[in-house]
C-alpha cells in the first residue's frame, strides 16, 4: 500500500516541492552544498579481519570514507588509521569513534559528516568489485549522469564462517543502500534494525548486478554471538516504552545471560563460544563461483593463503566447527562432555518458538 502511494504521490512531491526549493533541500547537514559525488559511511566495531579488504574495495568508487568505530577492542581502529595514512592522498578518509552508541546512531553520524551529494550505507565486512563486469567504478559512473533523488537497492552475495562457505540466502535482493543525501534523510531504528528513510519525492531503484560481496561471518566468535543477541535484544527492547519496558530488558548484559542459558544452556564463555559455533556451522555449505560469481579482485589473494584465519572443521564429511586461528581463549579449549552432547536440534526449536515474554 505504502509502495503503490509512493507512486501516485512522487511526481506531485518532486515537481512541487523538490524542484522549486532543491538548492536549500540538497544540502548538508550543517546547511553547506554537496559536493557532487559519494560519500561512504562505514560502521564498525571489532571487524579487523575483514575492514582492510572492505576499505580498499571502495578505493575509485568513494569521495570521501567516514569510518564509525563503535568502540573496538581488537586492531579494527589501528587499521583504519593506517588506512587512512596509506590511502589519504587517494580519498578522503574521517574517523569518528563513537564508543557504545547506538548503530542508528553510528549512522546519523556519519551522515553529518558527509560532504557529498551521494550516501553509501557500507559495513565493514562489506568488499566491492573493483573490475571485471562487476566492477562497482561502473555504477558510480552511471548514478553521477543522473541527478534525480533515489534509493538504490543493490543485490548482494553473501558469504559466512570463513572465505569458502555461504549458509541461508546466498544471493539475496538487498537494501536500499546507495541513496540521493540531503537534510531530509535520516536514519531510525525500528524493532532489531536500523533504517533509512527518504522523502516520497524520491524515486525506489533496483539494481540487479551483484556489485558486491557481504562477508558477514568472517568475525571472531566473541563478535557473532554480540551481534546474535544485540539484535533480538534490540527488537525486544523496542518493543516497549521506557515506562513499561521489562527490568531484565533494560540491561544488553542481563539479557544476554538469560538468553544464553535459554538456548545455549550455559553461561561459561568457552562452552558458550563452542556450542554457538556448533550450531551455527551445522548450516554451512561449501560456496560454488560457478553457481554464484567469482570473488572480488581483493580477496582472492586472502583465498590462496594455506594459513588464513578461520579454518572450517569437518567431520564424516559434514561441518562440525570453526576454529578461529587468533582465538587463544580457545586454542586449547577441550570441549566437555556436555558440551558434546549439547542438542543443535533442541537449540533450533527454542530459537524458533523464542519471544519477549521468556525474557520477561
Amino acid at each position: 500500500m505504502k509502495s503503490l502511494f509512493r507512486k501516485i504521490i512522487r511526481p506531485v512531491l518532486y515537481y512541487l516541492y523538490y524542484l522549486p526549493f532543491k538548492k536549500s533541500i540538497n544540502v548538508s547537514r550543517e546547511g553547506k552544498p554537496l559536493m557532487m559525488g559519494i560519500t561512504a559511511v562505514v560502521a564498525m566495531k571489532n571487524e579487523e579481519y575483514t575492514l582492510p579488504f572492505c576499505l580498499e574495495s571502495l578505493i575509485g568508487f568513494a569521495d570521501q570514507i567516514v569510518i564509525i568505530d563503535n568502540g573496538s577492542e581488537d586492531s579494527s581502529l589501528e587499521k583504519a588509521k593506517a588506512f587512512k595514512n596509506a590511502f589519504g592522498n587517494k580519498v578522503e578518509v574521517d574517523i569518528i569513534e563513537l564508543p557504545g552508541a547506538l548503530l542508528g546512531d553510528c549512522r546519523e553520524a556519519g551522515l553529518k559528516a558527509a560532504c557529498y551529494q551521494w550516501h553509501l550505507r557500507w559495513d565493514a565486512d562489506m568488499v566491492a568489485h573493483t573490475d571485471g563486469a562487476n566492477d562497482m567504478k561502473k555504477l558510480r559512473e552511471k548514478i553521477l549522469k543522473d541527478n534525480t533523488p533515489r534509493a538504490i537497492q543493490l543485490p548482494r552475495v553473501n558469504i559466512y564462517g570463513d572465505l569458502q562457505h555461504a549458509m541461508g540466502e546466498i544471493i539475496d535482493p538487498g537494501e536500499p543502500i546507495l541513496i540521493w543525501f540531503n537534510k531530509a534523510v535520516f536514519y531510525k531504528e525500528y524493532g532489531k534494525f536500523d533504517s533509512i528513510k527518504v522523502p516520497f519525492y524520491f524515486r525506489q531503484d533496483n539494481e540487479m548486478i551483484n556489485y558486491y560481496f557481504h562477508c558477514s561471518g568472517l568475525k571472531s566468535d566473541e563478535n557473532l554471538i554480540h551481534r546474535f543477541h544485540y539484535f533480538t535484544w534490540r527488537e525486544y527492547y523496542n518493543h516497549f516504552t521506557d515506562k513499561y519496558r521489562p527490568q531484565t530488558l533494560q540491561s544488553f548484559e542481563a539479557f544476554k545471560s538469560k538468553r544464553n542459558l535459554y538456548l545455549l544452556g550455559t553461561i561459561e564463555k568457552k562452552s558458550i563460544k563452542y556450542r554457538y559455533m556448533r550450531q551455527l556451522v551445522s548450516q554451512f555449505v561449501k560456496f560454488n563461483t560457478q553457481l554464484y560469481g567469482d570473488y572480488p579482485k581483493i580477496l582472492e589473494q586472502e583465498i590462496q593463503k594455506s594459513n588464513s584465519r578461520f579454518q572450517i572443521i569437518y567431520f564424516e564429511y559434514k561441518p562440525l566447527i570453526r576454529i578461529d586461528n587468533l582465538d587463544e581463549e580457545m586454542k586449547d579449549y577441550k570441549p566437555s562432555e556436555e558440551d558434546k552432547n549439547w542438542d543443535i536440534d533442541t537449540f533450533f526449536k527454542k530459537l524458533f518458538k523464542e519471544n519477549k515474554n521468556i525474557y520477561q
